[in-house]
């Protein structure tokens, strides 16, 4: 990554974590080339790229909460999972000639399958052991109504 992307990622990260960081409390003693802020999905998976790609970088992650994973990662809120965007709706919006633009949907998917393959890469390492355990196929079904809509 070139220097002065990672000075203006860094700079962002800090800036947020300035602003939103009330009732955090970070160890200033440590060097952080990286610095995560949330303990969800996004920061874990964002991490466990840089690890993989910078293995020499400091990481640091910070959560203002009691734990990980407790807001919009918890599994009962269903933001963060990863999914292929094939059956959601509002990937595919339509055009004012009554066509569908697939163009999101399909951007999504290329990014769910890098994100597959770089998985598939940590289990093949030994970084990460039984898939199953964190990635599964889950059927989907859209229920779409309206006056001659042709889906």
């Amino acid at each position: 990554m070139p220097a002065m992307k990672k000075t203006i990622i860094s700079i962002t990260a800090l800036a947020m974590f300035v602003s939103a960081a009330t009732h955090a409390e970070a160890d200033t003693s440590k060097k952080t080339d990286f610095l995560l802020i949330g303990g969800g999905i996004m920061s874990a998976s964002l991490g466990t790229w840089l690890q993989a790609l910078q293995p020499d970088w400091n990481l640091t992650m910070v959560e203002k909460l009691d734990g990980v994973a407790l807001e919009s990662s918890n599994g009962w809120n269903n933001a963060g999972t990863g999914h292929s965007a094939n059956m959601e709706l509002n990937y595919t919006p339509e055009r004012a000639d009554g066509s569908i633009d697939v163009s999101k949907a399909l951007d999504i998917n290329e990014q769910f399958m890098i994100s597959r393959q770089f998985w598939s890469a940590q289990v093949k390492r030994g970084i990460l052991h039984d898939p199953h355990s964190f990635i599964n196929s889950t059927p989907h079904m859209s229920f779409v109504w309206g006056d001659n809509v042709d889906y």
